[in-house]
């Protein structure tokens, strides 16, 4: 039963990937507080990635995100995996509201409207070896993911995530391989209870989420792998754990 359940996401994935041959490439302009950004961003089925900029700052920032039905969230990422802010809104037609937030808790209101939209060729993802990972700073959780790409369509992966304080519960995926296909790949364990996972990559990075609320991984405590990860690294990892 268990094979004949992923042979179907699979098959619904392999086909919805190959049938999506082109992306969105969407430009927001709107406001944060009172100061003016912009955006610049790549939807490609749950995974949104691309650049922000502060107007007054002139500076691209590297944003990581998804998109959920309506429901938007955006993880700026600062110097090297740092994130800086977090954006998580709403999505109603063709503008997107809601909260930015600091590791420290400060808040402030968005809101932005698309100005533009072009369709682009999906690229080919040259390949998914390297090492990713994220940071909400010394006082926040933490995750590092090591992949190598071994076919065009199978990787080598392990995951390590840890809470903030102050339980620092960890969620662990340890060295297994994955059937990757074009530029997605699904984790599935059931040893727990149902979990699966689907991992979204691009060529600066990668996004995790939840695939049909099978959330029993038998992770720690409110401790999980989801979330965006950047790629600061392009060379085969080394490889914490052994099966």
């Amino acid at each position: 039963m268990k094979r004949i359940f992923l042979l179907v996401v699979f098959l619904l994935i392999e086909g919805f990937g190959f049938a999506q041959t082109k992306l969105s490439q969407q430009t927001y302009e709107g406001v944060i507080n009172k100061f003016p950004i912009s955006l610049s961003l790549t939807f490609d089925a749950n995974l949104v990635y691309g650049t922000l900029m502060y107007k007054r700052v002139g500076q691209p920032i590297r944003v990581i995100g998804s998109l959920e039905g309506d429901e938007f969230s955006l993880h700026e990422f600062g110097e090297k995996t740092e994130i800086t802010g977090l954006y998580y809104g709403t999505k109603k037609g063709d503008e997107i509201s809601g909260t930015w937030s600091s590791p420290s808790g400060k808040e402030m209101k968005f809101s932005i409207k698309k100005t533009a939209l072009t369709e682009i060729d999906k690229p080919e993802l040259k390949s998914a070896t390297g090492s990713y990972a994220y940071s909400f700073g010394k006082d926040g959780g933490t995750g590092n993911m090591y992949v190598q790409q071994v076919a065009k369509d199978k990787i080598i992966l392990e995951i390590q995530a840890v809470k903030g304080p102050p339980s620092y519960n960890q969620a662990i995926i340890e060295k297994t391989s994955l059937k990757l296909v074009r530029n997605e790949a699904i984790y599935e364990n059931n040893e727990f209870g149902k979990c699966l996972l689907k991992i979204s990559f691009f060529e600066g990075g990668a996004n995790i989420i939840y695939l049909n609320e099978a959330y029993d991984c038998g992770f720690g405590n409110a401790a999980s792998v989801v979330g965006n990860y950047f790629k600061f690294d392009s060379k085969a990892p080394k490889f914490e754990k052994t099966n």
